[in-house]
């Protein structure tokens, strides 16, 4: 039988906690690490882009999501860069220098923080005047809804396994329709949603360009130009309920048994 460890990205990741238990595998310590590789192991690293030197000193064993990789997608600047080289049409329009963004363009997201998740280090900057020095801006697409879909390869092809979407929550009194998160009155659902066939084509696309095993997407859909864009991935996104089931399914038929 395969031996299955979780990498995680820190040891308090209550998602690493989560999916091991599910599993029932171990997790592997982030530092000072006993682990000893045996050939056929699938190592599933939860967000560590930084990996463990064991990991690196054998290829007899199966990493899932490289820590390389995690690198790439964990700094939005160098994602978007990645993903533009293969096809910009999946992403919304970004620049590095202020002085390079068109008059038309706005409004433009100031992303301050390339590492930042649950809007950390977002700056909404409608006009020239409210533009502040960041590394990366973004255009700010109008959406309709946005989702979270999970997506793995399956016999070597990018699959979606699970899909959620951000819905209002209605105790909260001003939700900030802009930047969808759980602080500014949001969550994610799963019951009867139905995203376009695009937002899944969008994520899938998104992975096969990032190298990754698997990953959570976020997609945004503009209904007004029926079109889909890629914000970003999330390579160790919370598991809840039907969510961690999911991953278990995931995993289990994918690379191991």
């Amino acid at each position: 039988m395969t031996r299955v460890r979780v990498l995680p990205y820190q040891m308090y990741s209550q998602g690493a906690k989560t999916l091991a238990k599910a599993l029932g595998v171990k997790r592997l310590r982030t530092s000072e690490s006993r682990y000893k590789p045996r050939t056929g192991d699938v190592i599933i690293n939860w967000g560590n882009s930084t990996g463990l030197p064991s990991l690196y000193a054998t290829d007899t064993i199966r990493v899932l999501n490289r820590p390389h990789y995690l690198k790439y997608v964990a700094d939005k600047l160098r994602f978007f860069q990645k993903v533009g080289e293969e096809d910009a049409s999946i992403i919304p329009s970004f620049w590095t220098e202020s002085e390079s963004i068109p008059e038309d363009a706005y409004p433009i997201v100031c992303r301050t923080v390339l590492n930042g998740h649950s809007g950390s280090g977002i700056v909404m900057a409608n006009s020239p005047d409210d533009l502040v020095p960041a590394p990366l801006y973004v255009q700010y697409v109008r959406k309709k809804d946005e989702y979270r879909v999970h997506v793995g390869l399956i016999n070597g092809e990018p699959s979606v396994f699970s899909v959620q979407k951000k819905v209002r929550r209605l105790e909260h009194d001003n939700p900030n329709w802009q930047i969808r998160n759980h602080g500014n009155g949001f969550n994610y659902a799963r019951n009867d949603i139905e995203p376009p066939e695009q937002v899944l084509e969008v994520a899938r696309k998104a992975l096969a360009i990032s190298g990754l095993d698997f990953g959570a997407v976020d997609v945004i859909w503009n209904e007004k130009k029926e079109r889909a864009y890629v914000l970003e991935i999330n390579t160790a996104p919370g598991l809840v309920g039907t969510t961690t089931e999911d991953y278990v399914s995931f995993f289990r038929r994918s690379f191991f048994s």
